[in-house]
């Protein structure tokens, strides 16, 4: 089944032509393009001849963009809202302060905070 990307709203549209016109990054000027192309009918094959980049990734932007809209295509996820990193950074902080010693065998050392590494115990046969 070929991927396409939904036809952009206005608002979306007019950020994808600004980064294709005065790009932050060459990421973003190629999935700008990516997007644009495909809403406009170009096979995901056909797009990634045209910008050289394999089609695996066009199709992984198309859906990105489908999915998440503009956000998608920052990072191949979408950013979290300050809503969520508010209450992503109270949790962890709660975990932090209740997080107990570590005794496993990794981190038991003669050193505070050091790390042991124990060697190989067995050679691969035929060695």
């Amino acid at each position: 089944m070929p991927t396409f990307a939904r036809q952009p709203l206005p608002e979306e549209r007019k950020t994808l032509e600004e980064w294709i016109k005065n790009p932050p990054s060459r990421d973003h000027y190629i999935r700008a393009r990516i997007v644009l192309l495909s809403a406009d009918g170009l096979s995901a094959p056909d797009i990634a001849r045209r910008i050289g980049r394999h089609e695996s990734r066009v199709r992984m932007w198309i859906r990105q963009f489908n999915r998440f809209g503009i956000e998608g295509l920052y990072s191949g996820k979408p950013l979290p809202s300050r809503a969520e990193l508010v209450s992503k950074s109270s949790g962890d902080e709660q975990r932090e302060s209740s997080r107990q010693f570590d005794d496993s065998p990794q981190r038991r050392s003669s050193g505070a905070g050091k790390w042991m590494f124990y060697p190989v115990l067995g050679r691969a046969e035929g060695e």
